[in-house]
């Protein structure tokens, strides 16, 4: 099926990602939720389930759900046929099993919307973002078998769930999405609740390295840190609770890029006086540097010029709980384009997904949830709180992956307006506090009066010329280089000139398959013609760093009356149809990116 579609469009390359030269050494160990050191297990399987629909969560009472089916954690309940399209509340069951009067924590990647978390039938955590990883603590107790239940309500909600609303243009499903994991910590002695390693200079593999101790040491208890295969280090101080931090310059490094993505690996081990490890993480890690200097971006020292997509965590038959199989084909399709950047649409990635760009050389830009808000959410005390809690946890949950170069958050907000000011700023700043290593950036659709240029490192636009806004223009795609051009030359005049310009989005809807004698909208051949014409303009221009385009793949977007906007009910711009598909603007955007030398690293 695939070599089918490809000759479809003139090409027979194929890329065996097995024999990837651009894969890492296997002397790299892999991270610590592969092998499952520190007793870490993951809870993926068939777990109880029940829809409940129409209920008060309040109201609820683990003690009273008849569990009638099964279900598949990660995975989105509303995806599955009899429960498509659906909004209510689900509950979802499985037992564990914990040493008596052993500390533990579960650590969700995502549930969504929101959820309530049980423990032996007592609530112990709430969540309110359904894309933004967080944890649970387990209280101590003499019982080895524990049972965790999961409320789970995928009803909009602006009161509980502010980040999420029903106007946003991509289809926000229910249920354990991602994965679920147990940690069972140490009975005694500190153990290793994270390690992040921040690459400081790549060209002398210089390192910053942080790691969270929690718990007693015990005494004679000492704390050992090995690059990669290597000799342990034997740390001089003594682990405390909190945090360590230090410099070290990683031994025989290699540099990570797109061309040469190499991997290196930490372990940080917590050993007891007779020298059995208590507790030990492991961390994998690319030593690269990403800057903005003289009004362009560089990797390692060299331009940088992005090629890419936005993508959603999506597909029809799974919704937003995509297979790891799915992922790599994605990313694929992405190579054979020309592509080197993925811009990962609109919240925090899948982990998986990450681990991949990682291994294959995407460059990512990663950003908080966010699709449209205006100042009745910006007014909120909830959303504020919320935002800037899921901002924190995508910022720790993530920090370690190279591929990451961009941070971003709350897309096409009302930047043209003063409200959203004081959240952007606090956003801006917890990012460089907590992430410098990272550019920051936003996506704005109000090009000519965005009110934000100044906290960010890039200029990022959403522009549509040639596809809104153009009733009346005798030749829509006419407006499309013009538009471009004369958006940058403004932008520049208003004194923004030494700031690079990513043009974020811009496409126009093909629906597959359609064809007519106009090649008008929604013609296969009206995409394909807008594309190039976005492309060439974009890239030829020398104030313009690179360009993602709009969209990857064709997405569900919003049900009911809000689905009037969309034919299919689907944002149609895909330069693949839902099932991957290539259309016509998939050879008009290879031709382009096959011939950019993006990347020229050091």
């Amino acid at each position: 099926m695939q070599s089918n579609s490809l000759a479809r469009f003139g090409t027979t390359d194929k890329l065996n990602l097995m024999n990837s030269s651009s894969l890492p050494s296997p002397q790299v160990p892999y991270p610590a939720y592969y092998s499952a050191p520190n007793n870490r297990v993951s809870l993926s399987g068939l777990w109880d389930f029940v829809f409940l629909g129409d209920i008060d969560t309040d109201k609820f009472n683990p003690a009273d759900v008849p569990y009638r089916e099964k279900a598949l954690v990660p995975s989105a309940f509303d995806a599955m046929p009899q429960y498509a399209g659906k909004r209510g509340v689900a509950v979802y069951r499985r037992f564990i099993s914990v040493p008596e009067n052993t500390s533990a924590r579960m650590e969700f990647e995502a549930v969504s919307l929101w959820c309530r978390v049980y423990i032996d039938g007592h609530p112990v955590r709430e969540h309110a973002c359904g894309y933004s990883p967080f944890g649970v603590d387990l209280p101590f107790h003499s019982k080895v078998v524990r049972e965790l239940v999961v409320v789970v309500d995928n009803r909009f909600d602006f009161d509980r769930v502010p980040m999420h609303e029903e106007y946003f243009d991509f289809y926000q499903y229910g249920g354990i999405i991602r994965d679920v994991s147990l940690r069972v910590r140490p009975r005694a002695g500190s153990w290793v609740r994270a390690v992040r390693v921040t690459p400081i200079d790549h060209m002398t593999g210089e390192v910053e390295v942080e790691v969270d101790l929690e718990g007693e040491p015990i005494h004679g208890q000492k704390l050992r840190m090995r690059f990669d295969l290597g000799e342990s280090e034997l740390l001089p101080d003594r682990p405390v609770p909190g945090k360590i931090c230090l410099r070290r310059r990683v031994p025989a490094f290699r540099i990570w890029s797109p061309k040469s993505p190499h991997l290196h690996a930490i372990t940080i081990t917590v050993c007891a006086n007779e020298g059995e490890a208590v507790s030990e993480m492991t961390e994998r890690f690319g030593i690269r540097t990403v800057k903005v200097r003289n009004g362009s971006l560089e990797l390692n020292g060299s331009p940088l010029r992005l090629l890419g997509y936005n993508r959603h965590e999506w597909h029809p038959n799974f919704g937003p709980a995509t297979p790891t199989l799915q992922m790599v084909a994605d990313l694929e399709w992405l190579k054979m384009l020309g592509c080197n950047f993925v811009r990962g649409s609109h919240y925090p990635q899948d982990r998986r997904f990450l681990d991949l760009c990682d291994e294959l050389g995407f460059l990512v830009w990663e950003e908080n949830l966010g699709w449209g808000q205006r100042e009745k959410t910006f007014q909120s005390l909830q959303f504020r709180k919320t935002h800037a809690e899921s901002l924190v946890a995508m910022l720790a949950a993530s920090h370690n992956h190279p591929s990451i170069i961009i941070r971003g958050f709350l897309n096409e907000a009302g930047t043209n307006e003063s409200y959203v000011r004081p959240i952007f700023e606090e956003s801006v700043a917890t990012i460089r506090r907590l992430d410098p290593s990272r550019l920051v950036s936003y996506a704005t659709m109000f090009p000519l009066t965005d009110t934000c240029y100044d906290l960010v490192d890039f200029i990022s636009l959403n522009l549509y010329p040639g596809w809104y806004n153009c009733e009346g223009a005798a030749r829509p795609l006419d407006l499309v280089s013009e538009y471009i051009r004369e958006t940058i030359e403004k932008i520049d005049a208003a004194g923004w000139a030494k700031k690079p310009i990513l043009i974020s989005e811009i496409g126009a809807e093909g629906l597959y398959g359609w064809h007519d004698a106009h090649d008008d909208f929604f013609t296969e051949e009206y995409q394909a013609e807008y594309l190039r014409r976005a492309c060439e303009t974009a890239l030829d221009h020398s104030r313009c760093c690179g360009i993602a385009l709009w969209h990857f793949s064709d997405v569900r977007t919003y049900g009911g009356g809000w689905s009037l906007k969309r034919p299919r009910t689907f944002n149609n711009k895909g330069t693949l149809d839902e099932y991957r598909r290539p259309k016509l603007a998939y050879r008009a955007v290879r031709e382009i990116f096959t011939q950019v030398d993006a990347v020229r690293p050091v």
